[in-house]
């Protein structure tokens, strides 16, 4: 069972089997893995002089201290802090820290087989060959790596998400076009879609987002194709089926909205659910998503019901809720913040990350009213606390940006004398996409068309996203500005999107 990548009775344990499993997944994990090729963990044991062999239950874990993204993320003294989370063995952690067994294992296959062949399988086991990124620490990503078999638990969870939205049950696969329209990026929401498709064995069209197909062809390649999915981020499939209508657009042939990125109000599957009315669509479902890049998956809500919450995976993770001002574990059903381990993996493992996510509602442990699955369940409201250990973070245009990386950009650059930053809603829509606007006020002699230029390059690259409007104000007027609505603080960030 430990070596199995996943459990392809994954909805179909008991709760009590679930436990069983995954107490033994984790311990056979941190003996076999985790404490013997990862630096960050072997010394977090030891310094809390824990034994690999004391974790032999997930409520164990909480002998060691919590891990944060601040303890991941590069820093401008340490530019590979993120490489101590990556599973490395090595001749000396494998001579003095690899179970005996496999250890034996190991040294019958070089007798009989050779030492070329020994490296070939810790080559394939443990080799990264995929990475991604999250947000780091003024400008400079987080790179989370997956081996093979993290890229396989991936698309694993990218198609029991097709599976949850209805496929093989309210949808038929054969006749399925899916249209995924998230983002082309090294980024979780894109790969596991895409991924996911493609071993859930259905069409598709990964349309990267606006940026590179955009929209008004998007719009004609759901027309055409006769799309019965589209996958997108919440805010830009608005935006798509806004513009859609407004063209009388057909699409009668959709039957599935999958939302990733941000979190989904009641109110914007309303919204788009009259949208598609109007476009001619009947008999549809609407399903959110939320994941995070450390994690390296996703969870979904399942249809034919909604608001059951986020169907977890017990083969894969273990989570756990807490409050986050006594760190002490929380009851089924009670809010907390969200605290992730992996049950196993390579590449990038994290144990007890705090993910700064609260969730309303809990975990609950039954049987989904809905889909009738056993599965854990995590409520629905998700929202993000903000302050992250060494970090102020927001979701912007799907994206979680340090609102740091602001103040490292435009602070630090001598042809700016002030500045100001205000994030709001396209059209002061509460659904549409997120806008992002940069108000400057230039140096003497500084040329405004190379600063234009200047900060849109440098504050892509230091938050990946790219700002609409670049305004150049006087001096006097942008002062006034950052004093918002009179108040005594300058306020260089300013959000005005409503909160929903």
């Amino acid at each position: 069972m430990a070596r199995e990548i996943f459990s392809r009775n994954w909805d179909r344990m008991s709760f009590d089997e679930q436990r069983e499993y995954r107490d033994r997944k984790l311990s056979w994990f941190v003996r076999s893995n985790l404490y013997p090729y990862s630096p960050f963990y072997r010394k977090m044991f030891d310094d809390a002089k824990v034994e690999p062999e004391d974790i032999r239950h997930v409520e164990d874990l909480r002998k060691l201290p919590f891990t944060y993204k601040a303890d991941i993320a590069p820093t401008a003294d340490d530019a590979y802090l993120y490489e101590k989370f990556i599973l490395k063995p090595d001749e000396k952690s494998i001579e003095q820290l690899m179970p005996k067994v496999g250890f034996a294992r190991m040294r019958l296959d070089r007798l009989l087989k050779g030492q070329d062949y020994v490296t070939r399988e810790l080559w394939s086991e443990y080799a990264p060959i995929h990475v991604q990124f999250t947000t780091g620490r003024t400008g400079l990503p987080t790179p989370i790596l997956y081996a093979r078999s993290d890229v396989e638990r991936m698309a694993e969870a990218g198609r029991r998400i097709i599976e949850l939205a209805g496929f093989g049950d309210q949808l038929d696969y054969k006749e399925a076009v899916i249209l995924n329209a998230m983002p082309f990026a090294p980024h979780l929401g894109f790969w596991m879609v895409a991924d996911g498709l493609e071993r859930a064995g259905v069409l598709s069209l990964h349309a990267g987002g606006g940026r590179v197909l955009g929209t008004q062809r998007i719009i004609g390649a759901a027309q055409s194709m006769k799309a019965t999915g589209v996958v997108g981020m919440p805010g830009y499939v608005y935006h798509t089926l806004r513009t859609a209508s407004a063209q009388g657009a057909d699409f009668s042939s959709l039957r599935l909205l999958i939302l990733a990125g941000e979190r989904v109000p009641k109110g914007m599957k309303e919204s788009l659910s009259e949208l598609l009315e109007k476009m001619g669509a009947n008999d549809f479902y609407i399903v959110s998503t939320m994941g995070f890049t450390e994690g390296r998956k996703g969870y979904s809500e399942c249809v034919p019901g909604a608001d059951t919450g986020y169907h977890l995976y017990p083969d894969m993770d273990y989570i756990e809720l807490i409050d986050p001002e006594t760190e002490e574990p929380v009851d089924e059903g009670e809010d907390g913040e969200l605290v992730y381990t992996c049950l196993d993996g390579r590449g990038t493992c994290v144990v007890r990350f705090r993910s700064g996510d609260f969730v309303k509602g809990g975990i609950v442990y039954e049987p989904c009213p809905s889909c009738g699955r056993s599965v854990p369940r995590l409520g629905a409201d998700i929202r993000r606390t903000g302050e992250v250990k060494g970090f102020s973070l927001t979701k912007l245009k799907g994206t979680l940006v340090d609102q740091g990386a602001f103040f490292s950009v435009l602070a630090a650059e001598k042809g700016i004398k002030e500045w100001q930053v205000e994030i709001g809603k396209a059209g002061g829509d509460p659904f549409e996409m997120d806008v992002l606007d940069v108000y400057a006020t230039v140096a003497e002699g500084a040329d405004e068309e190379e600063m234009r230029a200047k900060i849109d390059e440098s504050l892509l690259l230091a938050t990946e996203v790219k700002p609409n409007n670049i305004v150049f104000l006087p001096l006097e007027e942008l002062v006034e500005r950052l004093r918002v609505k009179g108040g005594m603080k300058e306020l260089h960030v300013v959000d005005t999107r409503p909160e929903l």
